[in-house]
């Protein structure tokens, strides 16, 4: 099992018949060590991104109740004689529909004309008073429901109490659903540190060949290593993927280990 990235790297060079390196973080690297570590993080996320469907298992995780993306108004003041300016703090910016809930001059949806800070935007809508209360939604004309990704490589699922949603997209740093809930759990590809100890084998013989494949382009320009390396790349994903798939533990439950006799009577 690999333990740094730069052995990983190591076994693509050894793959291509190149001198070994000693450490592709070096403060003044060489240049083979250069190239090294221009590559991997690229090649490591690309592998990442087309593995699995559902994503590498050990790579996987789940954030369980992320909420619902709201900000809470704490002031509405005059603006113009036709906008009013909301007091809050937000992400949104100037275009974004939001949805304003809990006040008693305010509810309704709204566009938001303008945004000066972080902390208040503005609406079209004639001041009245300051309610000083109210939550605001982000909304939209396909999606009304907003939530905030957590760092990650890619959502993989979207789900409300262990239900699996269809209607989601993933733009930006949301995921967005017409689902009407204040909380959802997403499944996330999780962005890889240098921490190489937990990268299962499969994974890192895949890995191995990609980076062996890059390297070739850069070094040796060998089209027909590339190719020979592009074919087994070409039969090894597959490969990982299928052991990867099987890394689960499935209930048993079929009784055919009873109805072959194994059983005991009591008389």
């Amino acid at each position: 099992m690999a333990t740094t990235e730069t052995q990983i790297c190591n076994m693509a060079l050894q793959r291509m018949g190149q001198a070994l390196v000693d450490d592709i973080t070096a403060a003044s690297p060489s240049v083979n060590e250069a190239k090294c570590e221009n590559i991997f993080d690229q090649e490591r996320d690309e592998l990442l991104l087309n593995g699995p469907e559902k994503g590498w298992k050990f790579a996987s995780r789940t954030y369980h109740g992320i909420d619902r993306e709201e900000f809470t108004i704490t002031a509405f003041t005059l603006a113009t004689a036709t906008t009013t300016t909301v007091t809050a703090t937000h992400t949104l910016v100037a275009g974004d529909m939001v949805t304003i809930d809990g006040t008693t001059s305010y509810d309704g949806d709204y566009v938001v004309e303008s945004v000066s800070t972080t902390v208040s935007y503005v609406i079209t809508k004639t001041f009245v008073a300051d309610d000083a209360t109210g939550t605001a939604y982000w909304t939209s004309n396909e999606y009304g429901y907003r939530y905030a990704v957590p760092s990650c490589k890619r959502v993989v699922a979207v789900k409300i109490g262990g239900l699996e949603l269809t209607d989601w997209i993933h733009k930006g740093d949301y995921v967005l659903t017409n689902q009407e809930s204040d909380e959802v759990d997403m499944d996330i590809v999780k962005a890889l540190t240098s921490t190489v100890t937990s990268w299962p084998d499969h994974f890192v013989r895949v890995l191995v060949l990609k980076l062996a494949i890059a390297l070739h382009y850069s070094m040796t320009q060998d089209l027909k290593a590339i190719q020979l390396l592009a074919f087994e790349l070409s039969q090894a994903l597959p490969k990982a993927i299928a052991i990867d798939e099987q890394r689960k533990y499935v209930k048993e439950s079929s009784q055919s280990w009873q109805e072959v006799g194994n059983t005991q009577e009591v008389e």
